[in-house]
């Protein structure tokens, strides 16, 4: 069978795409991953055919552009956001799937490229399996994680979700039929209830709501590549690890493109001041300054190698960072910015294993103190912990996947 994995985004996006391309190629099967150039070292490693979607993630986040500005300012989406996601690239990368999908037998799609993908299956008459990263899926029980916004009534979250998916489906629709009447196709017919969804996350982490109305849905698990047992990590870096006791990572991975990242990395720092920690990187370069002795600069680390041999992860709670942490058996002081991390952070919180989220607008040395105490309390290292052992017990996600896109396809 050949199969079309497609998504676009940041790391946390594209790694579960790879991971799940490759499980399906052990599965015997030919398969093509459409994704972000980002992914070339790594799909190369694994033998994967990999076919570039145009535009640079990385380029997006860390230049920025007026809407991503705006919702990092307010931690909300705002519409300009929408405008110029669903319009980036609209017909290359519609372009770039048809070629990809010539002869599959299936598209398995997450978020930002599902509507793209399911203009190519309308053309070739292939089935499209929506792969979700967080639940978009109207429900009592949580706001829509894109919203932004958490701790509403329980009245409001539906109306809310329906305003979300109302207002991405006018963005990308309007940019879709656009396309597609340059391309002399007709417009788009996409049926939500029809499609097979994939919730990538954890259920402990989150489990189906109690309210769902969708037909067809599967918590399969993270989407996760299997560690590298010949990773080793720089000298500095053991030795650090070695020089004392557990330190506090600090990192936000692709958050860039935000002049105040400095000021909240600086404000951080000053509230671990007198404890051990490490300051990744990330896309923001926050590591490229003069840092106490305290504070070990470090590049790119395998997560499930460093979070455990932390005492605590500071982090912006982008959902695949959020389970590795909540993987590793270490508690976090969420930092999220916007889109989906406060969700994932309220998550945290909620089961436990993590400090009330820390408000990156709002961040003192103080609060940071304050957090640094709380999460390290015995009790809450025990929950993490007791969560990371959970986890552990579940089924591979990309196994499930794998098992479920087969099914779909009658295999």
């Amino acid at each position: 069978m050949r199969i079309v994995v497609a998504g676009y985004g940041s790391t946390g996006d594209t790694l579960p795409l790879v991971a799940l391309a490759a499980s399906l190629q052990r599965a015997g099967h030919s398969v093509v991953l459409v994704a972000d150039g980002a992914a070339g070292q790594i799909a190369g490693q694994l033998g994967l055919d990999l076919r570039v979607l145009p535009g640079s993630a990385r380029s997006m986040l860390t230049v920025g552009s007026p809407g991503w500005s705006r919702t990092m300012k307010s931690g909300r989406p705002s519409m300009q956001l929408f405008a110029e996601v669903t319009r980036l690239n609209t017909r290359g990368w519609i372009e770039t799937l048809d070629a990809a999908a010539e002869g599959a037998d299936v598209i398995v799609a997450t978020t930002l490229v599902v509507y793209h993908s399911a203009s190519v299956a309308q053309e070739k008459g292939i089935r499209l399996v929506f792969g979700q990263l967080q639940p978009s899926l109207e429900t009592r029980d949580y706001p829509p994680p894109l919203s932004g916004v958490v701790g509403t009534p329980e009245w409001l979250n539906r109306p809310l979700a329906d305003l979300v998916s109302a207002t991405g489906d006018l963005f990308y629709r309007s940019a879709i039929n656009k396309a597609r009447r340059d391309l002399g196709q007709p417009r788009l017919q996409l049926a939500w209830e029809a499609l097979p969804i994939l919730a990538a996350w954890s259920p402990t982490l989150l489990p189906a709501a109690s309210d769902w109305t969708h037909p067809n849905v599967t918590i399969t698990g993270p989407w996760q590549l299997p560690s590298d047992p010949d990773w080793q990590p720089p000298n500095d870096l053991a030795e650090f690890l070695a020089d004392g006791e557990p330190p506090i990572y600090v990192g936000f991975g692709s958050m860039a493109g935000l002049g105040e990242l400095s000021t909240w990395r600086d404000a951080i720092i000053q509230g671990l001041a007198g404890r051990r920690a490490l300051l990744s990187s990330g896309w923001a370069a926050l590591a490229d300054t003069d840092l106490p002795d305290t504070v070990h600069p470090i590049g790119w680390a395998p997560h499930d190698w460093i979070f455990p041999r932390c005492a605590a992860i500071v982090h912006h709670c982008g959902a695949g960072t959020t389970h590795q942490a909540a993987q590793s058996g270490t508690p976090s002081i969420p930092v999220p910015f916007g889109m989906d991390q406060p969700f994932w952070a309220d998550r945290l919180y909620k089961l436990g294993i993590a400090t009330r989220p820390i408000n990156p607008r709002k961040i003192t040395s103080e609060v940071v103190r304050a957090a640094a105490a709380e999460v390290t309390r015995p009790e809450v290292t025990r929950k993490a912990l007791e969560t990371a052992q959970r986890i552990a017990s579940e089924p591979d996600g990309v196994t499930a996947a794998t098992s479920v896109i087969l099914k779909t396809c009658g295999l």
